[in-house]
């Protein structure tokens, strides 16, 4: 099984997979987090917009919530 880490990083902090960087959480301006993968893995379009494209970043209200949706993604 992976080894999922988390090094902060300012204004962040970034997902390690096995020491690899493989997604970065930047905090916003106007609240919330944004996640953005670094190893061209895609977040799935929201099941409100079924027909959006999948996007190599998401926005999250919390950073907890943004963790925990990566580590949910990178343990699938």
């Amino acid at each position: 099984m992976a080894t999922i880490t988390w090094s902060d990083t300012p204004p962040g902090c970034t997902a390690l997979l096995d020491g690899t960087p493989v997604c970065q959480l930047k905090t916003k301006d106007i609240g919330g987090c944004a996640a953005s993968w670094l190893d061209g893995r895609l977040w799935p379009a929201p099941a409100h917009l079924p027909k959006a494209m999948p996007q190599p970043t998401r926005f999250f209200t919390a950073m907890a919530d943004a963790k925990q949706a990566v580590e949910q993604a990178l343990q699938s």
